[in-house]
């Protein structure tokens, strides 16, 4: 999921009542639901190698022990810090710390899990994708359903206010203006922000803010569930229907649950089957010497591990072969070379005529 998706539902952990457990909860949750993403700094070495790096070792089994520890650990040095020059505040619960720390960091991989890029959760031991295939990267009913009772509780002082309308003009810009998501979705993201506003002006008392949190949050992880339910229900349909099919994966549509596109795999050919129902039939072919040659360049080592879905075209030019890789998970023959799915891998003549 995305970064806003993940501070979102570690405030709405707090808000529901996790925050009164013990001083510094709130703190511990939105951090540790992000700590995982400390691989993002593989970005500063391109697209490749944030595709190699990202999701694996700070999002494997060995960091979901060690990250939440550490992040006990750098409480309790901040704590005692503070104790040297205040002593008043809320009592500290380290036992408590100690289960919100790991609940949150342990938050992080499920909710990456639960789209199609894919998380390796085995990592250092096993680095094999695992896909829950149940929601897009953006949910926007994610974000207002974790959101609702967050704005409630903290938007009493006008800079706050002023983060959240900020927050959900920025939001809303990006949702609106994408051709993604259908009118409807839009309209209902319309709704979902103007009942934010009237409970936020209404100003519930405390004890009712928490419960508005307790119940978007619940609502939240039904919401997930239908969704799980409804992507499985699209690949066993289609999966009935077609013998041949070897795997058939759910592509979920931006705020449409029960809308797919699917990826159906067959021994020769794979099938792209729209949220339409249009049927696209695209050859599956073992790579020649060519595409070998391109699959081992260091370029794309980090997208050839990635993909899960690979297809490609090779075209021949005065003294090299232009090879194009595409993921059909987001990228389809024909569309431009825009955002991830997609990369290019030039092969000399001369290297591909050794290989062959």
């Amino acid at each position: 999921m995305d970064p806003l998706a993940h501070t979102l539902v570690g405030a709405a952990m707090a808000d529901a009542g996790m925050k009164k457990l013990s001083r510094y909860a709130t703190a511990t949750l939105l951090i540790g639901v992000n700590l995982p993403d400390i691989d993002a700094v593989a970005m500063l070495w391109g697209d490749d190698v944030s595709l190699y790096v990202r999701r694996g070792w700070s999002h494997g089994l060995l960091a979901m022990i060690v990250l939440p520890l550490l992040l006990v650990g750098a409480v309790w040095l901040w704590h005692r810090c503070r104790r040297r020059r205040q002593t008043d505040g809320p009592p500290v619960s380290w036992p408590w710390l100690v289960a919100i720390s790991f609940l949150a960091v342990w938050s992080h991989p499920l909710l990456d899990w639960l789209n199609t890029y894919g998380v390796r959760l085995l990592m250092p031991f096993d680095d094999t994708w695992f896909y829950g295939d149940t929601l897009f990267i953006i949910d926007p009913w994610v974000w207002l359903l974790a959101a609702a009772g967050v704005v409630l509780a903290r938007s009493a002082s006008s800079p706050a206010l002023a983060t959240w309308v900020l927050l959900a003009g920025l939001s809303s810009a990006l949702i609106l203006t994408s051709n993604l998501p259908p009118a409807g979705v839009k309209l209902l993201w319309l709704i979902g922000i103007g009942t934010i506003v009237a409970l936020r002006w209404w100003q519930p008392s405390p004890v009712l803010g928490q419960r508005v949190a307790q119940v978007s949050f619940a609502a939240l992880v039904m919401y997930i569930c239908m969704a799980y339910g409804l992507a499985r229900m699209a690949e066993q349909a289609w999966a009935g229907e077609n013998d041949t099919a070897l795997q058939v994966q759910a592509n979920p549509m931006p705020g449409v649950p029960s809308a797919h596109r699917l990826v159906v795999v067959h021994e020769d050919y794979y099938q792209i089957v729209s949220a339409d129902g249009d049927v696209q039939q695209i050859p599956r072919e073992p790579a020649n010497a060519i595409v070998q040659q391109a699959m081992a360049d260091p370029s794309v080592r980090g997208f050839i591990h990635w993909s899960r879905f690979l297809y490609w075209d090779v075209e021949e030019s005065t003294d090299h072969w232009r090879v194009t890789f595409r993921d059909l998970r987001y990228s389809m023959p024909g569309e431009a070379p825009a955002g991830i799915g997609y990369a290019e891998v030039r092969v000399p003549k001369n290297k591909s005529e050794t290989a062959n």
